[in-house]
């Protein structure tokens, strides 16, 4: 409740997903006074994510089993021309509602404070104007900010900054009659600028498509027709969905994300994977360096410190996420062009795809 918060912190996180209670797990591990604020009143609900997380991620976090609903060793990458590719893809099909929880807990452990169902209205001198509900706005003084509040980050439009091109997604929870242990990838002219999914996850599977923001009217329809051509294919025997979720996919990372004493991490600072749209172990990653130097800054009395933030991301996921903007703004310039041969196309615009990283080696020659 906003009676019970303290006037001010030293530190106020807007947005309770992945980057933001990493980062208030970190900056609270320093001893700085931490307040943890998500607008939503349930933590990770609505799912808005397809779940699906690399192996990587025990280097970041500690993962409880009930988090984990099944393992993946591969992935299958379907082309129009009805060729296929399997790779090795080693990761884990989430609980995302449980992850989330699990996360914010970590930071409430560790120290910081949390209050659900709280709205960042907007900056003020020296702090942030806060809601709770319909109640009567309050101001709470911070030193520091951290915008992790997603891709329509409320914060990022605070300090005037663009919103960010992004992909819309749509997807359906559907009953998997039988079980599998690898995710598979469709890709079709249809598709613009982005690909189908298929990720199992025990007796349940994620379908959903992520195409360009102009295309958007056509999404169900096109998900629709994707089940259908499942079912045809005898991949289900029939169609049963549990629930319907949508959102979006943010697909270039900016360029800058420290400002002042506002810092932006995750879906907000964009850095989800412009090609694939992962995004749940960068918002970690970027999560922690935030409370990180966050923390360090505060502890400091030097402010100036916080621009570390910007350096330490580049080199631990820049260049990817570079490279796969040089790969976005290819695949969108060229996707109807008709003399592109597509398949060939989409071998040099996705990840799983030695073509994809010509470019890049041409460069380190």
């Amino acid at each position: 409740m906003v009676e019970t918060l303290r006037s001010s912190y030293d530190l106020i996180v807007v947005g309770a997903g992945p980057a933001g209670s990493s980062a208030a797990q970190e900056a609270a591990r320093k001893g700085v006074k931490v307040l943890l604020i998500e607008r939503r009143q349930r933590i990770g609900m609505p799912v808005q994510c397809a779940e699906l997380v690399s192996k990587w991620i025990f280097r970041y976090v500690s993962l409880r089993s009930s988090s984990i609903v099944q393992s993946i060793d591969s992935m299958v990458i379907h082309l129009p021309d009805q060729t296929s590719l399997k790779i090795k893809s080693p990761g884990y099909m989430l609980d995302r509602s449980l992850f989330d929880k699990d996360l914010v807990i970590a930071a409430v452990l560790a120290g910081a404070e949390f209050s659900i169902g709280i709205k960042g209205v907007k900056m003020t001198e020296g702090g942030v104007l806060i809601q709770e509900g319909t109640k009567e706005e309050k101001k709470i003084g911070a030193k520091v900010i951290i915008g992790a509040d997603g891709v329509h980050s409320t914060v990022a439009s605070w300090i005037k900054q663009p919103p960010l091109k992004h992909l819309v997604a749509l997807q359906y929870e559907i009953v998997l009659f039988e079980p599998q242990s690898h995710t598979d990838i469709y890709f079709h002219r249809d598709y613009e600028g982005g690909y189908a999914w298929f990720f199992p996850k025990g007796n349940r599977a994620n379908v959903g498509i992520g195409i360009t923001l102009s295309k958007t009217s056509g999404l169900q329809e096109l998900l629709d027709r994707f089940l259908n051509d499942l079912k045809n294919a005898g991949t289900l025997p029939r169609i049963e969905i549990l629930s319907k979720t949508g959102g979006s996919i943010p697909c270039e990372p900016r360029k800058q994300i420290v400002f002042g004493n506002i810092l932006l991490a995750g879906d907000a600072a964009g850095h989800a994977h412009p090609i694939t749209g992962a995004g749940i172990l960068n918002a970690i990653v970027s999560g922690q360096i935030a409370g990180k130097m966050a923390g360090e800054a505060i502890l400091r009395k030097d402010l100036n410190y916080l621009k570390n933030y910007e350096t330490q991301c580049h080199d631990a996921f820049g260049d990817s996420l570079q490279y796969g903007s040089l790969k976005r703004n290819f695949l969108e310039e060229n996707w109807n062009k008709k003399e592109v041969e597509f398949n060939q196309f989409i071998r040099k615009t996705w990840v799983g795809f030695k073509e994809y990283y010509e470019e890049r080696r041409k460069d380190r020659k």
